[in-house]
């Protein structure tokens, strides 16, 4: 093993963000539940419309800078130029803080003008502070990540990440409940995020040396086509909330949000994958090692085809029940919408590592023609398709736009590295057929003949998750989908009390004895 693997040790990173996004995960759950029965549908389309306005304001004042920090600052440790790396952390937070500091200063000046755009929002004007002000931090957070994780730091992001998504929505939940509403919620996403920094700035001090320098115009080279392209992906991902409202309106849009959102869970089987992998092919790539970037590929997409097309399968096989049990009746008329992202989360996930593999290798002109041209057809779907089909025109855009993510990355990458994107997808669609199918023919047993004690919502989930347990280990077992490789990556990153366990499954899983 090379220093570099050492350092970026994509297992090693891969515990430790996907422990990060498990804890998150489960916060961001409990947070919508309670959220969706503590404001009503209209409210929380509201709030949707203000973190879409938070996500585009911290888009147009990070741009690319996180992602350039990343790179520039392994690629200098790869070459084992630690003062470097100071210099590429030290310019790219002077960038930031350069474009962010005055836009904030412009954003709460024109809110009062701005805020007439939002009818039927209760005090505007306020809204609007509380939201540029946590966009402000979140900014800010997302530079201090990148920088951990260019250093091969991923605890410091963990802790980080730790006191921020439980404290905000903590406090949101709480000021709302109070009566606040929706600028509670806001409110609390602003102080959680001001904490978050503090302890940022605390644990970034020593880990690289003072004193090192890094010229500008590489890092704005990479940067500007970068940037151009998050402010697309904010398209991509808040684009369909932003057409929905202005021709549904807030209330549709409330229920809608609350879906895609719930589906934003299955992102921990890949976003601690793309996190890890991004500084390790980066190092890679800038040593010469092509064949290095495509094994690693190739393991990362093996491992998301396994486990996010079966689980996807599963959760839109019972997806009525889910949102029931999660958020009540009044949510189960996007059964089909759920149904749809969660079989199609797979393409997503395939996209995000694809198009993160183009940032990693420097193709960020390709990245942009990936990103921009998918979205536009995106939009286009959904602009037309929002009157008649309603909030099915998201859902099914956004499966669109994922499959051509892939296909205009696989096409952008095939002359420089293999991606291996299909690797393991003979086992992994018999899988998802396995377990999904007898899913849903359960549950829409339930759903058709309902027992007054005995199959209650909760009751039959319970019998749904017993059942999906035993399908995905029997067929697992029998399609022979994982081996000793998997689970040897496992025990190297587990805490050693937790090993036993992990061999049982083991054993389990693969018919040991």
């Amino acid at each position: 093993m090379t220093k570099t693997d050492d350092l970026y040790n994509v297992p090693r990173g891969t515990a430790f963000l996907t422990s990060q996004q498990i804890l998150l995960y489960i916060t961001y759950f409990i947070f919508y539940v309670l959220l969706a029965r503590i404001l009503s549908q209209t409210e929380v389309g509201q709030f949707a419309v203000l973190a879409g306005i938070q996500a585009l304001f911290a888009g147009i004042v990070s741009g690319s800078f996180p992602s350039a920090a990343t790179r520039f600052i392994s690629r200098s440790i790869a070459k084992g130029d630690l003062h470097a790396a100071s210099g590429a952390a030290r310019t790219t937070l002077r960038l930031s803080l350069a474009v962010a500091v005055p836009a904030l200063a412009l954003a709460l000046f024109f809110s009062p003008y701005a805020s007439r755009f939002l009818e039927g929002f209760v005090d505007p004007t306020n809204l609007l502070f509380a939201t540029f002000v946590s966009a402000f931090f979140a900014d800010l957070m997302l530079l201090y990540a990148a920088f951990y994780i260019g250093v091969g730091r991923y605890v410091q992001s963990l802790y980080q990440n730790l006191l921020y998504v439980p404290l905000s929505r903590g406090l949101a939940l709480t000021l709302a409940y109070l009566g606040l509403r929706v600028f509670g919620v806001m409110a609390g996403w602003a102080i959680g995020g001001g904490a978050a920094m503090l302890l940022s700035l605390y644990m970034w001090h020593g880990q690289l040396p003072r004193g090192g320098t890094y010229p500008l115009r590489p890092i704005l080279a990479f940067s500007l086509p970068v940037f151009a392209s998050t402010l697309v992906t904010i398209g991509q991902q808040w684009g369909d909330i932003g057409i929905i409202y202005l021709l549904l309106g807030s209330t549709i849009l409330g229920p809608y949000y609350i879906v895609v959102s719930s589906v934003n869970f299955l992102s921990v089987l890949w976003t601690p994958v793309n996190s890890a992998i991004y500084p390790a092919l980066s190092a890679a790539h800038s040593t010469g090692d092509l064949r290095g970037v495509s094994d690693r590929l190739a393991t990362s997409f093996r491992l998301i085809n396994l486990t996010v097309l079966p689980l996807g399968a599963a959760l839109a096989a019972v997806s009525p029940t889910a949102l029931e049990i999660a958020y009540g009746t009044q949510y189960t008329s996007e059964a089909l919408t759920l149904s749809i992202l969660s079989v199609t989360s797979v393409l997503l996930a395939q996209g995000a590592l694809l198009v993160t593999t183009l940032q990693a290798v420097g193709h960020t002109r390709q990245y942009l023609v990936v990103t921009l041209a998918s979205t536009l057809i995106f939009l286009g779907f959904v602009a037309v398709g929002a009157s008649p089909l309603g909030t099915l025109a998201g859902a099914i855009g956004r499966a669109l736009l994922s499959l051509l993510i892939v296909l205009f990355s696989i096409l952008a990458l095939r002359k420089t590295v293999s991606t291996g994107s299909s690797s393991s997808m003979s086992k992994a669609v018999p899988l998802a057929a396995a377990v999904g199918l007898p899913l849903l023919a359960v549950d829409q047993y339930f759903l058709r003949f309902p027992h007054p004690l005995l199959f209650r919502p909760i009751v039959q989930l319970g019998i749904l998750f017993i059942l999906f347990v035993v399908l995905f280990g029997f067929f697992s077992r029998q399609l022979r989908v994982f081996h000793h490789g998997d689970f040897a990556m496992l025990h190297d990153v587990l805490p050693t009390r937790l090993r036993p366990y992990l061999k049982k499954v083991q054993r389990l899983m693969l018919g040991e004895e």
